[in-house]
């Protein structure tokens, strides 16, 4: 019926009754059937172009309908893949995180193990320094006993050579041998007994002997000693390596499995979306295709009434019945009936005037022309009343548009102030790993500097105690040289001079510069014993800085490599935070993106509201002037006919 009242307000010209003469021409039941005529080919046409649509509405739910459930499964089945890779991952963390806490515990052991090893051998180095010092003390006493049997003293001062040989057997006899134990106990018994020369050569025989021993001995402790400290060292390095590697391999775990959990987070939101999406896809092809079907059978009602009234109209029966009392020559206006014509042509002037603006005021214009007063009057109120109701409701509309284009501008400012503190934090992050990295290298560069300097120095000393042992070798090589020379001279200088024959040669006289050159002697061998002495000393204090220095560069070694640990802690936990700052600017860019959204379509919806709203009021209010004026029209000419 609507349908009709608009084609019916379109074709208002042509249906303007003017009762005159050449209008009357026209029979007015061929005109209605017209317009039928008319309406049931736009009813096709519109059935036409609604079946067309509604073939795409349904290609649009099929297609979203196969979107959607393709999403939910594709995306269920990577959330159990993903929810696999976490556990993986989860358990991989736990066990680097057990492995490293282990390792760094055989770390400090091993540490610990090389601290008591290094004051071992301190307390070892210590012991042979001070046996080595008593065997050169028993072989200076040896060599001084000596000289003294050299210098015929013995003769002279028996007891107490036997007193210094005494108190060199109650001190050292255990380390002599048997041979040279019976020997100067023998003679100790009976030094009258002349076995002083082979009790003295079995004397050094033995401390030489024995002092050779210990240096053999210290030489291999000393390999050994750093044989171990260079494995220790290696696998203590080693041990490093590898809790760097796992606490490398740990973050990468942890940073793969919070990415992992937020993936899991994005794919149920957008299964979420996905199943609120086929829902509401559903629900509205559903509402449709009731709409669709209820369309369908209303319009096949409204042209089947159409048919049937053209049928009604146009059968012979209607012609000959029509032709009665249709006919012009039997109309005869009254005045009255013209009065009412005039007020009717009147109204029906002011609606059309406003229906050019409202074609539901057309539509009221025809309907002014050709039905009666209080029917028309009727639809006027009506018209009114839904007039008043759109100005209510775009009032309303007005408000809500005003209000939520308000409150999306306010959320997005404060979205976008969160962006912006989410980048900067994003760029503080950077900062502190880029100062992380930098520092990690610094104490890398530090750490291998300091091994570098330990490696050096073990290098050093190694040379420095070569050095060491070729000088004492030389000045002992010098010593007996020395003393060789001074023995063959004493052997000759200090015997008793020959009885000469007074007749022949006179007295022998022996070379008077022998007591300078012998002393001369003895003060080069003072002096290659001081120089031995003196590298002796040396070697011993190189030793000890070079130990000390050893304790302090792995106590900064070990200093330094937990500080590149905490470092290595710190980037990480920056690394997540980052990551996690990241994710959060993510998601607030999604809802800002959503907030733009909904501002595009809030201004889609409201931006022609309120441009036009004033100018909509006023052209309303327009149309309701109108109205009211036709009504007083209408009124008046009901009067009249009363």
């Amino acid at each position: 019926m609507q349908a009709m009242l608009v084609l019916l307000a379109l074709a208002a010209p042509a249906l303007a009754l003017h009762f005159d003469t050449e209008d009357a021409k026209v029979r007015p039941v061929t005109k209605v059937v017209n317009l039928l005529q008319g309406m049931k080919q736009q009813l096709e046409k519109e059935a036409e172009e609604e079946a067309e649509l509604m073939e795409k509405h349904n290609c649009w739910c099929k297609e979203n309908a196969d979107t959607t459930s393709t999403t939910v499964e594709e995306g269920t089945a990577k959330i159990k893949e993903l929810e696999s890779k976490v556990s993986s991952l989860s358990a991989l963390s736990s066990r680097l995180k057990v492995e490293v806490k282990n390792t760094q515990a055989d770390i400090q052991k091993a540490e610990e193990g090389m601290d008591e090893a290094m004051a071992l051998r301190k307390q070892e180095v210590a012991k042979f320094q001070e046996a080595e010092k008593d065997e050169l003390n028993n072989l200076n006493a040896v060599h001084s006993a000596q000289q003294t049997i050299e210098g015929s003293s013995f003769l002279q001062k028996p007891t107490a050579l036997s007193q210094k040989l005494r108190d060199l057997y109650d001190r050292s006899g255990d380390k002599l041998s048997s041979e040279s134990s019976a020997k100067l106990t023998n003679f100790l018994q009976n030094p009258a007994t002349g076995e002083i020369a082979g009790v003295m050569q079995g004397l050094e025989s033995d401390f030489t002997a024995n002092l050779k021993h210990l240096r053999e001995e210290e030489a291999k402790h000393k390999s050994d000693y750093a044989t171990l400290m260079k494995a220790q060292r290696e696998e203590i390095d080693s041990m490093k390596i590898q809790v760097a590697s796992k606490n490398e391999q740990q973050a990468t775990a942890d940073e793969d499995r919070v990415q992992a959990k937020q993936d899991i987070k994005d794919l149920n939101e957008e299964i979420g979306d996905a199943a609120a999406l086929a829902k509401e896809v559903k629900e509205k092809c559903f509402g449709k295709e009731k709409a669709w079907e209820q369309r369908q059978k209303t319009r096949a009602a409204e042209t089947e009434a159409v048919v049937k009234a053209i049928e009604v109209l146009s059968n012979d029966d209607a012609k000959d019945v029509f032709s009665k009392t249709m006919n012009p020559s039997f109309l005869q206006l009254s005045e009255a009936a013209r009065s009412e014509d005039v007020r009717r042509a009147d109204a029906a002037a002011v609606l059309d005037e406003a229906g050019k603006k409202d074609s539901r005021l057309a539509t009221l214009a025809l309907e002014a022309k050709i039905d009666t007063f209080e029917r028309v009057k009727e639809k006027v109120d009506l018209m009114v009343a839904a007039l008043k109701k759109e100005q209510s409701d775009e009032v309303r509309k007005k408000e809500y548009c005003l209000e939520e284009l308000q409150e999306n501008r306010m959320d997005t400012e404060k979205k976008q102030r969160n962006s912006e503190n989410l980048a900067a934090k994003q760029e503080e992050l950077k900062m502190k790993m880029a100062d992380a990295t930098e520092k990690m290298k610094a104490l890398e560069t530090d750490i291998a500097e300091m091994k570098k300097q330990q490696k050096l120095a073990a290098q050093n000393r190694e040379k420095e105690n070569a050095e060491f042992q070729r000088v004492v070798q030389e000045q002992r090589q010098t010593q007996d040289l020395l003393k060789k020379a001074l023995t063959v001279l004493g052997e000759f200088y200090k015997k008793p001079a020959l009885i000469q024959d007074p007749k022949t040669f006179g007295d022998y006289k022996k070379s008077t510069s022998s007591n300078g050159v012998m002393l001369m002697l003895q003060q080069l061998i003072a002096d290659a014993k001081e120089m031995e002495a003196e590298s002796t000393y040396a070697e011993r204090e190189g030793q000890a800085d070079y130990e000390a220095f050893g304790k302090d560069t792995t106590a900064d070694i070990a200093t330094k490599s937990k500080a590149m640990a905490d470092k290595e802690e710190e980037k990480a936990q920056c690394e997540k935070d980052f990551i996690e700052t990241r994710e959060s600017k993510e998601g607030i860019e999604h809802e800002l993106e959503g907030l733009s959204n909904t501002a595009f379509d809030l201004h889609e919806t409201c931006d022609w509201t309120l441009q036009n709203f004033d100018t909509r009021q006023k052209a309303r209010s327009d149309e309701m002037d109108a109205l009211k004026q036709a009504i007083a029209y209408l009124s008046g000419a009901k009067f009249l006919q009363q």
